[in-house]
């Protein structure tokens, strides 16, 4: 094999592997929701499959109670340092930290919303 075939096929492997890096999909930090879903910062949105139903901005000292949003399958939090703490209908709750994605049926049907200043919604 030749010089210069040789460097047309290491170019050709190093232009394949940066195309692969470009299309690998974006870490759960960069606030990529599931399913292409798409939320702009710095809210906290809700969706059932694909169709957005509500989107939610502000820290508050109590729950929102959802009245379109509740029920919904997807909560993305696109917020860089607040937590978004979740309220169900079964008592249970959880945090969605920021730049993460839950899968709200997992736990319950989401009632409550509550946007905290915390990650790891405390306070």
């Amino acid at each position: 094999m030749g010089f210069q075939l040789r460097n047309a096929m290491a170019t050709a492997g190093v232009l394949v592997a940066a195309a692969g890096a470009l299309m690998a999909p974006a870490s759960s930090a960069s606030a990529a929701p599931a399913q292409g879903l798409a939320c702009d910062y710095p809210y906290v949105c809700f969706y059932v499959g694909e169709g957005g139903v509500g989107k939610f901005k502000d820290i508050t000292p109590g729950w929102q109670t959802l009245t379109r949003s509740r029920g919904a399958e997807y909560v993305v939090n696109t917020r860089h340092d607040d937590g978004a703490l979740l309220h169900f209908t079964n008592g249970r709750t959880a945090c969605v930290g920021p730049g993460a994605t839950l899968h709200a049926p997992s736990i319950g049907t989401v009632d409550k919303l509550r946007i905290t200043d915390s990650p790891q919604c405390r306070g």
